[in-house]
């Protein structure tokens, strides 16, 4: 095995990545032609659909009212991209997706927690996504032209909807970011319309129902906790876009338009499902046949074609990255045809989750495991940043291809102190989750309150800088020659 000048590993590209660059092959530098600008669609497109709006009936869901849903969602969308902004940096400086740069601070090995992430993360929102947008093409069109409804239609509708899903995302990056500016502003003219046609009915003194918890403090923690999930569940998603984005980028550029977009987008979002919500005669009644009985007969035509289209755009987000993170386990196979495979397990998860599980229950254990087992992973890719000084050898990052060794080996392909912090930090997130479905034994030392995100975050920070400062890692390489 030969080795380059910084010390890694000879990579060998396979014939499919050589020729698919939207593979897990670094983007050549001819081609890293997007802009930070580019996340002024892609947030909004993903995040002005159903898949993300219903997310934003929970915390009337949980008991509060109007002010106090809207500041818990303000306060926990923002946290979440405060976490979330800084990752935006890693494919900017490797080329590569999250996944597989997260290989610098885990070992080429350990990278596939990041794999794994990725892919459950991509595939539990893609199921969410296309539920939702099939299941207000059904009710919609049950309103306006007496279809069926029903598990069969259910069916028949997310069916449609998922091909066209996987269609887009088999294509790839510029599939996506076609559909992504289209889907922008239809889907910000469709909430829009949403609050205009519901604002003489909403009552901004709405007072909430019976508290989830047993305070309206840890009620209003718990839906600050859950949105904080929706900015950050997009963790590992961002270096699908930024490595085609020229190495020379400033990066504080990058995280300023990454974060803005998610906040607003976010924002807009999550304040949509609340403020839909509290006109439900019962709050936790099926979200989209609440909305569609709630709007005028005329206004349904918006959310039977938004129930389709407004879903392309966050579920082929979605499984475009299962793909490629996929991909980068099956390297020697396309990315296309990976992501053809990843498409027909999310259909089987997709159609199991709809028919076995609950939504609001499902959704809201879904969003907690996220933050359980996210906030630690980008809290070792943020600290790792710093200590590497955002220098990193994007070949190195790749061995896996060739067998291993190079900068990013460590012990065994895994660094097992980037190991130990997200171990620990995973571990102290589930033990102080306080929500309806679950109680960890570490809320008693607050009064109830849940602290899975700053705890499981800060855990894993401190640990792993600890570590690192006790046992050093090898220095990054040399800073690029002008």
């Amino acid at each position: 095995m030969t080795t380059t000048p910084t010390g890694a590993a000879s990579v060998v590209t396979p014939p499919r990545a050589a020729a698919d660059h939207d593979g897990v092959a670094p983007v050549p530098a001819s081609m890293r032609t997007s802009t930070p600008a580019a996340f002024g669609w892609i947030w909004p497109s993903a995040q002005f659909s159903f898949g993300t709006v219903v997310l934003g009936a929970l915390p009337v869901v949980f008991g509060l009212g109007w002010w106090a849903s809207a500041s818990a969602i303000a306060v926990g969308v923002a946290v979440g991209t405060v976490l979330l902004a800084p990752l935006a940096r890693f494919g900017v400086r490797t080329g590569t997706n999250d996944p597989v740069a997260s290989g610098a601070h885990f070992g080429v090995r350990g990278r596939v927690v990041g794999n794994a992430l990725t892919v459950v993360t991509a595939l539990g929102f893609f199921a969410i996504a296309v539920w939702t947008g099939g299941t207000a093409v059904m009710v919609a069109g049950h309103r306006l032209l007496s279809t069926p409804t029903g598990p069969g239609a259910l069916t028949a509708a997310m069916g449609v909807t998922a091909a066209a899903v996987a269609l887009v995302a088999v294509r790839g990056h510029e599939a996506l970011v076609r559909t992504y500016r289209v889907t922008a502003v239809t889907g910000g003219a469709v909430l829009l319309g949403t609050v205009l046609v519901l604002a003489p009915r909403f009552d901004a003194g709405y007072a909430g129902g019976t508290l989830a918890l047993d305070s309206g403090l840890h009620t209003w923690l718990l839906a600050a906790t859950a949105s904080a999930t929706v900015p950050l569940s997009y963790a590992t998603f961002q270096g699908d876009y930024t490595r085609f984005m020229p190495a020379a980028t400033p990066t504080r550029r990058v995280m300023r338009a990454s974060g803005t977009a998610m906040f607003l987008s976010s924002l807009a979002a999550l304040l949509t499902g609340a403020y839909v919500t509290t006109l439900f005669p019962v709050p936790d009644e099926p979200w989209l046949q609440g909305l569609t009985d709630a709007v005028p007969g005329w206004f349904a035509v918006a959310v039977v074609v938004f129930g389709f289209a407004g879903t392309l755009p966050q579920a082929g987000l979605c499984l475009y990255a299962a793909g490629l993170s996929a991909n980068s386990v099956f390297w020697r196979s396309s990315r296309a045809a990976v992501t053809t495979a990843v498409a027909l397990l999310a259909a089987a998860v997709l159609y199991l989750g709809a028919v076995v599980y609950d939504a609001m229950d499902a959704m809201s254990a879904f969003v907690t495991l996220l933050l359980t087992v996210v906030a630690p992973w980008a809290a070792v890719l943020s600290v790792g940043y710093v200590l590497h000084r955002g220098r990193y050898d994007a070949e190195a990052l790749r061995s896996f291809t060739v067998g291993g060794g190079g900068r990013y080996w460590y012990t065994g392909g895994v660094n097992a102190r980037a190991a130990a912090a997200f171990a620990a930090g995973s571990v102290v997130g589930v033990l102080w989750v306080n929500n309806p479905l679950y109680t960890g034994p570490l809320t008693g030392l607050t009064g109830g309150v849940d602290l899975s995100l700053p705890a499981s975050f800060a855990v894993a920070a401190a640990l792993y800088g600890v570590l690192c400062r006790i046992w050093p890692e090898p220095p990054p390489p040399l800073p690029a020659r002008p």
